[in-house]
Parts: C-alpha cells; sequence; structure tokens
C-alpha cells in the first residue's frame, strides 16, 4: 500500500512539474472541472497502469514458479517410482529362492543317534555309519559304498535325476580330475544297477561353484543356463578316514587336535545328496524355448521371462516322478560378514544385521520402501521353529550361540537354542568339505518336518552366514 501511494505521489509530482513548466496550457480557455480532470486523472491512470503491469508480472512470476514446483515434484516422483520399482527389483532377486524335492543324507553321529531320524517326511532319507564303516586311507574310498548306494537310490526312485548336472563340493586333498572321475564311474555303476541296460541320459558332472551356504551357490549356477530344471548337489568327506591310527601324536600335535576339536568337533564322515528343482516349474509337459529367442545370448542379457522354465534334458517319460516330488524347503540365499571382533556383544551386534537381511531374503521380515508401503502383515520371524549351527563345543562357541540366542530372541522367535537346534559340530563332528551342504539338509530336513523355516548360521574362520530355509509358499508350489 505504501508503495502504491509513493507511486502516486511521484507520478503526480512529475506530471505537475510537466504541466506547469513543459506543456503549454492556456489555463484561462479551461474551466475548473477540466483542470482538475487534467491534474489528476493523468497520474492516476498512470499509477494504475503501472499497478496492472506489476499484477501481470507477479501472475507470471507465479505461474512460472509454480509450473517449475510441478516440474520439480513431477521428477522427483519420477525418481521416486524408479527408486521403487528398483528396490523392488532388487527385492524380488534377492528373494529368489531354490526349491530342495529330495534328500539322501548319511553321516557319523559323534553321540547318540539323534531322535528325529524315526520320524523323517516323505522324500528325505537319513543314516548314520559306524566308526567301522569308515575305513582308514583315501575319502573316497573309504565312502565309495556310501555315495554308491546315495546315486543307487536316487537313481532308482528317480530315473530322470540323471539327466540333471551332478555337482560335487570339492575335496582338496584330491585332484579334481580323480574326483570327478570317479563320481562318473560311480554314477554309471548306479544307474545300470538301478535300470539295467536302459540308456543312461547324458548329463554333465562338474563343481559346485564358489564355497560357503549353498543356495546361492546353487541359484547361480542355474543362471547361467535358464534352460535347466534344476540339478542334484553330492558332497562327501572324512576327515576320519585320514587319520592314521598306528602313528601316535605327540603331545603338541594332541593339544593342536583338542584346539581344533572344541571348533570343528572330532573327524567324521559325511555323504549328502540333494535334489533341487526350481520354482515355478511347468507340469510334466515340457515348454518350448520363446518365439525369436536367440540361444546364443549371453545368459547375463536374457530378460527373466525370455526362456520360462522347462524340464531342459529330462525325458518326458521321467518327468511325472519329478513333479510329484514334495518340495522340502526353499533354500534363501544367505547374508555374511567377516567377523572382525569375536566378544560376545561385537558379535551379537555383528549378526544382527546378519539375521535381518537373512530374514528378509527369506520373505520373513518385510523391507518396505516407505512407510506407506510397509506390510506388516508379512513379518514372520516369529514363525522360526528349528536352528542349524556349526558353533562348536561350550569353551569356543558360547558366545557364538549368544549372540544367536539374543537375536532371534529380538525377533520374538521362542525356541530353544540348545534343545530345538543341530550343532553340527557336537552332533556329527567335522565333516570336512560337506559341512556347507550337511547345515543345508539338516535346516531342509528340519523345515520339512515341522513345517516351519529353520535358520542357518555357519561360522567358517573369521568368517559369518545366516540363511533361512522355509517351506514352500502356495504360489511356488509346482
Amino acid at each position: 500500500m505504501l508503495k502504491l501511494l509513493a507511486l502516486l505521489g511521484l507520478s503526480t509530482l512529475l506530471w505537475w512539474s510537466a504541466l506547469w513548466l513543459l506543456i503549454p496550457v492556456h489555463w484561462q480557455q479551461l474551466s475548473p472541472t477540466v483542470m482538475l480532470l487534467l491534474h489528476l486523472l493523468p497520474p492516476i491512470m498512470l499509477t494504475v497502469l503501472v499497478q496492472l503491469w506489476r499484477l501481470r508480472q507477479q501472475r507470471q512470476e507465479q505461474t512460472a514458479a509454480q509450473a517449475q514446483a510441478d516440474a520439480e515434484a513431477a521428477a522427483q516422483q519420477e525418481r521416486r517410482d524408479a527408486a521403487r520399482t528398483q528396490h523392488q527389483a532388487a527385492l524380488h532377486e534377492r528373494q529368489q529362492t531354490i526349491a530342495c524335492r529330495w534328500l539322501w543324507g548319511q553321516a557319523l553321529p559323534q553321540r547318540d543317534e539323534p531322535a528325529w531320524l524315526a520320524a523323517l517326511p516323505d522324500a528325505c532319507q537319513w543314516s548314520v555309519l559306524t566308526a567301522e564303516e569308515v575305513a582308514e586311507g583315501a575319502v573316497l574310498d573309504s565312502l565309495q559304498a556310501s555315495v554308491a548306494d546315495a546315486l543307487l537310490a536316487l537313481y532308482g526312485e528317480l530315473p530322470g535325476a540323471a539327466a540333471l548336472p551332478l555337482l560335487l563340493e570339492v575335496l582338496p586333498q584330491i585332484s579334481g580330475i580323480e574326483q570327478v572321475g570317479r563320481m562318473r564311474e560311480l554314477q554309471q555303476q548306479a544307474w545300470f544297477s538301478a535300470q539295467g541296460d536302459v540308456p543312461q541320459p547324458d548329463s554333465d558332472c562338474r563343481f559346485l561353484p564358489g564355497s560357503g551356504p549353498l543356495a546361492e551357490r546353487v541359484l547361480s549356477f542355474l543362471a547361467q543356463d535358464p534352460t535347466l530344471p534344476g540339478v542334484v548337489v553330492l558332497a562327501a568327506d572324512a576327515p576320519r578316514a585320514l587319520l592314521d591310527a598306528d602313528e601316535e601324536p605327540d603331545s603338541h600335535t594332541r593339544q593342536q587336535w583338542r584346539q581344533l576339536g572344541r571348533q570343528l568337533g572330532r573327524p567324521g564322515a559325511a555323504v549328502v545328496l540333494m535334489l533341487f528343482l526350481r520354482e515355478g516349474l511347468l507340469a510334466a509337459e515340457g515348454h518350448a524355448p520363446a518365439a525369436g529367442a536367440d540361444p546364443y545370448q549371453p545368459y547375463w542379457e536374457r530378460s527373466a521371462t525370455a526362456i520360462p522354465a522347462g524340464w531342459g534334458p529330462v525325458p518326458a517319460s521321467a518327468q511325472a516322478a519329478l513333479s510329484a516330488l514334495p518340495v522340502l524347503a526353499c533354500l534363501a540365499p544367505s547374508s555374511g560378514t567377516a567377523l572382525a571382533q569375536q566378544g560376545t556383544l561385537q558379535l551379537t551386534r555383528q549378526l544382527q544385521a546378519l539375521l535381518d537381511n537373512a530374514l528378509v531374503n527369506a520373505a520373513l521380515l518385510d523391507y518396505p520402501f516407505s512407510e506407506e508401503d510397509a506390510r506388516p502383515q508379512d513379518n514372520r520371524a516369529d514363525s522360526v521353529a528349528w536352528l542349524v549351527h556349526n558353533s562348536g563345543d561350550v569353551e569356543v562357541g558360547g558366545a557364538r550361540l549368544s549372540a544367536i540366542a539374543s537375536n532371534l530372541t529380538r525377533h520374538q522367535i521362542a525356541l530353544h537354542p540348545i534343545d530345538e537346534a543341530c550343532n553340527l559340530v557336537r552332533d556329527w563332528g567335522d565333516v570336512g568339505a560337506a559341512t556347507s551342504a550337511m547345515l543345508a539338509a539338516l535346516a531342509v530336513t528340519h523345515c520339512a518336518r515341522l513345517a516351519a523355516p529353520a535358520v542357518i548360521t555357519q561360522f567358517h574362520h573369521d568368517h559369518a552366514a545366516l540363511a533361512v530355509a522355509r517351506p514352500a509358499c502356495k504360489e511356488n508350489t509346482l
């Protein structure tokens, strides 16, 4: 208002100065009304025009500011939508699971035979080895009978599994060529014993890539060839067979054995054979590749829907038996980290993030993009009913088990960490290269037995990894 009055005063002053000094006007010829209008009307009109121009400029500036604000809001919303889409895609990727459909396990117990062996779910076979059955000498020689029994049980019940790749855990004390060659021979012998003169399907026998927990390694292998319907994983090792009973260890060796026994357990032996099939696998009718799909396109450039999951090399006559297998459990990718501190408090904090990530990977913990996307009904961490771990004996594993139990309690997981758990070191000892497969097989067994998720905690030197085996969701069953 003050600006408007100042503008009116200034325009009046300028106009009157021009009117009296610069413009020749014959005032005697003008009426008083005209003189009044001549003095007042131009400054008022000029003030009104300037004000209208200023209002117009303000409206244009407001319109431009609003348009810029709308554009920024639209760009921000677009970035937010893109970030939400990226978050959901990353979440979908990390929640990919692999379904275990058949399991065969045999191991040397360190104590009494576990009670749960008496009530096993379908498609899940376990048996125990005796110390006399694990002969001294080469690992493959001592476990040859167990591996042959495992392959015979698989091919006798499921001939179509012979068409799937056989992935082996690396035995560091044996050359790769020898290990693969021996396993191929045992494959052929088991097929001949189970199927007689029926031609054996062509299959690949190679080492399982990577190290550590099993799920992501199997998923990584299947990602290289989307046409494969699944794989068979075989892990066998017998540290006990490497002991020389005739050699008397000295005191230093005995001390090392006692220390390793607390961390890894007494030398044991185990054979684990697991059949994994993709989730969403079509019924036993097979599926043709998508029209126009380039068979030479690298797998990392293919879209997820370019080639739907099919039965690949599995013969049509054998697909029905595989399709009828129950889903024992779905293994989710693990979450791991290096352990910088071994104190209970530091370890508890480190395992906290690992357990959270493992539960998210298994779709048991909601991980929304924002608060408005939250789905509290997806928080089902309290449904976990079993724990599988290799923390070791109480001297070294007390801090580990305490850290695990504290984090389970934080998620209201009401399980007893000793009575409702499998301690691989205490129950089965050191199974060497079969450790990862043994932990996964135990988790799958108890997940199927209890129809509830099981947590896998694996320690290896200064590294820890947590994963979850959960029952199949209804929408994921084959």
